[in-house]
């Protein structure tokens, strides 16, 4: 009993710990979301300088707003050059960023504090709805990912403050080699 006891205090205490390092554990690599969104529209910002025009629009899930705050975020490039997104930095998104953190095990820690995850068949359907809806937020922030003139790419993400609007910093490289930070 006591090796057990052991066993799952170390893996409690580990599991942080795997959120913060690149391995097989915590890759969830980057995929292309097609579909359109469903859920509701909160805000949208535009930020356009400098060529590069950066759409933000916040939504909220249905199921999962205990959860954590969905964005979408559409980077346009309008420069007269492809340019690179090197990274996204944040502070407190469930995706993994650029710096290698990642707070996505918090998404289900959360979830253990409401009452549908202490009755069978409730936390079933909750639990397939929530995580079905939250699924594409999930996916890792790209690296190195070219942007080419006149092209966009579509990023979403997943802020885990309830209570703000968060900010991401994106990291550009263009081809003379000038890196650009931009915190929208």
């Amino acid at each position: 009993m006591k090796k057990i006891f052991i066993l799952a205090v170390i893996l409690l205490i580990s599991k942080p710990v795997f959120a913060s390092i690149d391995t097989w554990f915590n890759t969830n690599p980057r995929k292309d979301y097609e579909k359109e969104i469903t859920l509701q529209k909160v805000q949208s910002d535009v930020y356009d300088k400098d060529g590069i025009k950066i759409e933000k629009n916040v939504f909220k899930f249905d199921y999962s707003y205990k959860e954590g705050i969905p964005y979408e975020y559409i980077i346009t490039n309008n420069t007269e050059q492809d340019i690179l997104l090197k990274g996204v930095d944040s502070d407190y998104h469930a995706n993994k960023n650029i710096t290698r953190k990642s707070h996505w095990t918090r998404v289900n820690v959360r979830n253990l504090k409401y009452w549908q995850t202490y009755i069978p068949f409730i936390d079933d359907y909750h639990g397939f709805k929530s995580t079905r809806e939250q699924t594409p937020y999930l996916y890792d922030f790209p690296k190195n990912y070219t942007i080419k003139k006149g092209e966009n790419i579509r990023i979403l993400a997943m802020g885990l403050h309830l209570d703000k609007i968060q900010n991401v910093t994106f990291i550009f490289n263009n081809l003379d080699g000038n890196e650009m930070k931009i915190n929208f």
